[in-house]
């Protein structure tokens, strides 16, 4: 069988660059030539995480090398997509020369989008989608709020982050997003109408005066470090409202650290998308096959090329850092906090 380089988990909760088997594409599948990869903190919590021999990665974006009968692409086509990286039946990761996914979950890059900027969107995109249209089931941009009511994006510099409140601002919402001072700007250009910095201790006195005590729908970015219990402070003192996080929540909502008792947590996981069990005992929303969240995630993939070309979503920021054996030193600088409003991207061929 032919063989590839690859990012591959090895004992000690690291990994290391091998030769490894180029994955085939079974029915549905297609198989893709890999340009450029984009780094995600998911990456480098999984690789401590799973056994050795797995391949890291999940965002991509590359040329299709292999239509395995797929009427819907050809050979040579740009896609862009994410996969579970590091799992195993099917495997998948994107931190290979080739990668292979289901057919319908990629996106064809539009003209005037890089490879670059392509990969830095799917994973973090598509977490955004879930959180605001499926778990906080808010409208949605092709049928936007007939009048702006208030939402809180959490950590909007984060990669999430940012593509929830441009998204959020497609939906015809009133975005407020909390980040540091230095970072305003940007996110006043995504479209946030209201900036709070998280570094004030009173910001979610400032988040209920902006919003007239109405805030009811919130999306964590951060979900650690007390920030849920932070929101639920925000969130209005009469009707409470719906905290959607990125990670588990089930020890908050036990701990009784939420005063308010009509405030609703709920946590999410992209991965869902794939229409796969998932064994993440934490989390909500996981478990059995999820048929209406593969739909979803495959309704947004059609919708991106024309939200790129029409500039109505920009990429997050990239920042390349080389090749296939530089990724372990971005997971450290991401590790030690040293990635700020910025996706670090990388070229495998």
């Amino acid at each position: 069988m032919a063989q590839m380089k690859a990012l591959v988990t090895i004992e000690g909760k690291t990994a290391a660059v091998q030769s490894v088997e180029r994955p085939q594409p079974s029915a549905g599948e297609i198989q893709v030539k890999v340009h450029y990869v984009a780094q995600n903190p998911t990456d480098w919590k999984a690789m401590a995480a799973v056994p050795a021999g797995r391949i890291i990665g999940c965002d991509f974006a590359g040329t299709v090398s292999d239509t395995n009968g797929s009427s819907r692409w050809r050979e040579g086509q740009r896609v862009a997509g994410f996969v579970q990286g590091t799992t195993v039946q099917p495997t998948r990761g994107a931190f290979a020369e080739y990668v292979v996914i289901e057919d319908s979950l990629v996106y064809e890059i539009p003209e005037g989008t890089s490879f670059q900027e392509a990969a830095v969107l799917p994973l973090a995109f598509a977490t955004a989608v879930q959180a605001l249209f499926q778990r906080l089931q808010l409208p949605e941009p092709s049928k936007p709020a007939k009048s702006a009511f208030p939402l809180l994006v959490n950590g909007g510099t984060s990669s999430v982050g940012k593509y929830a409140v441009q998204l959020a601002k497609l939906a015809g919402l009133f975005v407020v997003a909390t980040g540091s001072k230095k970072n305003h700007d940007l996110l006043k250009s995504l479209g946030a109408d209201a900036v709070v910095d998280y570094s004030e201790q009173d910001w979610p006195d400032k988040v209920r005066e902006l919003t007239h005590d109405g805030l009811q729908h919130a999306f964590d970015c951060i979900s650690e470090k007390g920030t849920p219990q932070t929101i639920a402070k925000a969130l209005s003192s009469t009707k409470g409202g719906h905290i959607v996080t990125l990670l588990p929540i089930g020890h908050i909502r036990d701990s009784g650290e939420i005063q308010n008792s009509k405030v609703r947590l709920e946590s999410t996981i992209v991965y869902t998308a794939f229409e796969r069990p998932l064994k993440y005992k934490a989390f909500d929303n996981c478990g059995d096959a999820t048929p209406k969240d593969k739909a979803f995630w495959e309704k947004y993939l059609s919708m991106l090329p024309e939200l790129l070309s029409s500039g109505k979503i920009k990429p997050n920021r990239v920042r390349e850092r080389g090749g296939v054996d530089d990724i372990l030193s971005g997971f450290k600088d991401q590790q030690d906090g040293k990635v700020s409003a910025e996706k670090f991207v990388y070229k495998i061929v």
